[in-house]
């Protein structure tokens, strides 16, 4: 098998999981044990997420844990899914975004650098996740899975209607770069403890980010 279709099959292995089963229990315990997962990932980092924490913090046994979860990916993977889940709950949560799309990305990043101070252990375990998968033969797919969630996640939201196939690039293309910015911002504040300085780094994001845009809906404007 080549790497390419070994790491397909690594992907389709690890997405597929265990079936969380029909009941209102199956899915609770299903639940619990993602949040299990996530508290122990932001709390200790990767070394601290091991089965039997995991299992301990969900209060369900290994062989429970390892029915929904047939391996460490498809596990990542659901926290991933529910990290992203929480965050958009949040943003929505946070600000009604304006209509105009250079007010949204606006709006977005704030409402971004708002969340972001208030989960510091979130955001760290988000970065030890990219880079677990990244060390990790086999599970670079997670990597690359997590940054196209997140700039879905953005580029969704930069427009009100996004059924258009040419804004939908556009608006990965806004998400992508604000995920640069954004992603640079997390690390520099919490190394550097400056919050003026990121306050001052979150404006000129901003700025660059309601240029970026009006360029591109410029240029689409102009191949029409």
């Amino acid at each position: 098998m080549s790497e390419t279709a070994e790491a397909t099959h690594k992907e389709t292995t690890a997405t597929r999981g265990r079936p969380a089963g029909a009941t209102r229990k199956g899915l609770e315990t299903r639940v619990r044990i993602i949040k299990g997962a996530r508290e122990a990932l932001e709390d200790g980092g990767m070394e601290a997420l091991t089965t039997r924490r995991i299992a301990a913090s969900a209060g369900v046994k290994l062989a429970t844990l390892h029915y929904y979860f047939d391996s460490k990916e498809s596990l990542l993977l659901a926290v991933l899914e529910d990290l992203i889940a929480d965050m958009d709950s949040a943003y929505r949560a946070d600000v009604a975004l304006p209509p105009e799309p250079e007010d949204r990305v606006e709006a977005l990043i704030r409402a971004s650098w708002r969340y972001i101070q208030r989960t510091r252990n979130k955001q760290i375990a988000q970065t030890e996740l990219t880079l677990y998968a990244l060390r990790t033969r086999g599970s670079e797919w997670l990597a690359a899975k997590q940054y196209n969630a997140y700039i879905d996640f953005y580029g969704h939201l930069v427009f009100e209607d996004d059924s258009d196939e040419e804004l939908r690039r556009i608006g990965r293309a806004v998400g992508r770069q604000m995920l640069i910015g954004i992603d640079g911002i997390i690390l520099q504040s919490y190394a550097l403890e400056d919050l003026s300085a990121s306050n001052e780094d979150i404006e000129a994001l901003i700025i660059a980010m309601r240029g970026y845009l009006r360029r591109l809906m410029a240029e689409r404007a102009k191949a029409r």
